[in-house]
């Protein structure tokens, strides 16, 4: 029994040191690996560019951002009872040289650069089931009387000992 509490209380404390570790990400760090991958986009460094990403992005606009990618989205829709199972367990992961291929040059225009260098941007550090996540917000439409705005999230996590880009979305 004694042996059962020890190993409890290890595990607990590891459980803690492990959280007060995630949480001692400053904001400068989130910055740091922000500025860096801004950098990468502002030169269109593409080779630098695979360096600060994960080998899958989690991006959903990737699966709607041509007409084609529209229509086959609505067919699936249409004729597949598990369209929306599929799309979240495996469509939305897109592969690094798939995204650099089909979608970099489509979201990373050249205005869309401007706006995340310029724009308000938000630090956020979180913890999601003991994985530590870095996410910045860029503020891209402002809100007005008839709209409420958007933002754009950039998630990064640690893989390698390095932050990584591993989720591209919006608000709303």
């Amino acid at each position: 029994m004694i042996k059962y509490k020890v190993v409890l209380m290890f595990l607990f404390v590891s459980l803690v040191s492990a959280q007060q570790k995630q949480k001692e990400v400053s904001t400068k760090d989130i910055k740091k690996v922000w500025d860096t991958f801004l950098s990468a986009l502002k030169t269109k460094d593409t080779i630098a560019f695979k360096q600060l990403v994960a080998p899958k992005i989690r991006c959903y606009y990737c699966l709607e951002n041509t007409l084609e990618e529209q229509e086959k989205m609505a067919s699936s829709r249409d004729n597949d009872k598990d369209w929306y199972a599929k799309i979240y367990e495996q469509d939305i992961y897109i592969p690094v040289a798939k995204f650099l291929a089909e979608d970099y040059d489509i979201i990373f225009t050249h205005n869309f650069i401007g706006l995340l260098i310029e724009s308000e941007t938000i630090y956020v550090y979180h913890v999601s089931e003991g994985v530590g996540y870095m996410e910045v917000l860029v503020t891209t439409t402002k809100p007005t009387l008839l709209h409420e705005g958007g933002q754009h999230t950039f998630q990064f996590v640690k893989l390698h000992n390095r932050w990584v880009l591993n989720d591209i979305g919006s608000i709303p």
